[in-house]
């Protein structure tokens, strides 16, 4: 696997496992969330936007969103859905949520790959 866009799928396929092995999907930002920060999303209207995102990155699916548009050399795009990711995770883990911090390494990783090929293909 000498491809950055291969290593980064071995990289986010770790948040999936780690995900799929707690017996399913489960949101892994939403139970750090501060509840004062959790009721103003939810008066805002955007709980449902936001525990779908936080359930797609749990399951790899922003991940896999990135590796795509690395492959298509939409850089700039792959490591905004990287470190949102990263960033969110980091967060949650310092709150004391102990599987958001593999996904902060996962994708972390994933985004400093992204940010030194600049270009790649999955040919």
């Amino acid at each position: 696997m000498r491809s950055p866009a291969g290593v980064l799928l071995v990289l986010l396929a770790i948040p999936t496992a780690a995900n799929l092995a707690g017996g399913g999907p489960t949101w892994i930002w939403t139970p750090s969330l501060p509840t004062p920060l959790l009721r103003r999303v939810t008066e805002a209207g955007l709980l449902d936007v936001w525990l779908l995102a936080d359930l797609l990155a749990a399951v790899g699916v922003l991940g896999g969103l990135a590796v795509a548009a690395t492959a298509c050399s939409a850089t700039a795009v792959a490591a905004t859905l990287l470190a949102l990711v990263g960033a969110l995770s980091v967060a949650a883990a310092v709150t004391g949520a102990p599987l958001p911090l593999w996904y902060a390494l996962a994708y972390t990783a994933g985004l400093v790959l992204v940010l030194r090929a600049g270009r790649c293909s999955t040919r």
